[in-house]
This record gives C-alpha cells, structure tokens and sequence, in this order.
C-alpha cells in the first residue's frame, strides 16, 4: 500500500488544511481555532453543559475545560448556574462575544462555503454518507464495516 493511500493521512492533512484557513481569519479577533468553533456552537445554542458542548463540537471534556477556562478569561464566554439546579453549570456567551457574533457566523458561512463549493448537493450528501460509515468504524473496535 502506497503512503499516500492511508486515509488518515488523507483526512489529517486535509483537517489541518481546513484549520488553516479558519486560524488565519480568527487570530486577529484574539481567538484560537478550538474557541471560534465554541462560539459557533454556542451562538446556535447558548446555555449548554460543558458536557453537552463537548458532544455538540467533537472535542474531550478535558479540552473543552481548558479552552472555556481561557474563553471565560477572556470575556467571550461566563459559566452560569442552571435556573433549576444551581448545582450544574452552563455556558453562555458574553456581550463582547455577541458583538462579532456576525462576523464570526460570516467567516464560517464563507469559509465552509468555500470548502462545499466543490461538491454538487448529490456529491456533499454522498461524502457525509461516506464520512458517518467511516465514524462508526470507531465505534465497532477492530470490526470494520467500510
């Protein structure tokens, strides 16, 4: 097999590719890659669980923490206690984050858009089709399903 027929090679160079072209668009406004895609995530469901965040943009608990422990720092996020359980904790975006909510929600628009320009509609649902079946291989263990 040739090197570059290994698909997580493929995928991780074409993650890292990806990432590039948001960083360079989000590092002027002071923010790191793993924190726009909070943000996104939050501006399309303020006052979640850290858990529930985690789930939501694919990231380890562990990580989520550090980086709302810096958001929070920083004034883009505040951790509330829930109105039915003071126990618990949710996420909520701060008014500095509602201020470029727009041009954050824009340079993601532009910048998936760009990445989806090269897909007909029939080809993006195939390759998300084709995407699910490889994430579910992660699930079975040594089972391959592809």
């Amino acid at each position: 097999m040739d090197f570059n027929d290994c698909i997580c090679f493929q995928l991780g160079a074409l993650s890292r590719k990806i990432t590039r072209y948001y960083k360079e668009k989000v590092t002027s406004m002071g923010l790191t890659h793993g924190q726009f895609f909070l943000l996104v995530a939050l501006y399309d469901e303020d006052g979640l669980l850290p858990s529930q965040l985690a789930d939501k943009t694919a990231l380890d608990r562990a990580t989520i923490t550090g980086l709302l422990d810096r958001m929070e720092r920083d004034g883009w996020t505040e951790r509330r206690p829930d109105q039915n359980d003071r126990r618990v904790l949710r996420i909520h975006i701060t008014a500095k984050a509602m201020q470029v909510r727009e041009v954050i929600l824009s340079i993601f628009a532009e910048t998936n858009g760009q990445f989806l320009e090269s897909f007909s509609p029939d080809e993006w649902v195939l390759f998300q089709s084709f995407l699910k079946r490889l994430e579910r291989v992660e699930h079975m263990g040594n089972r391959s399903s592809v």
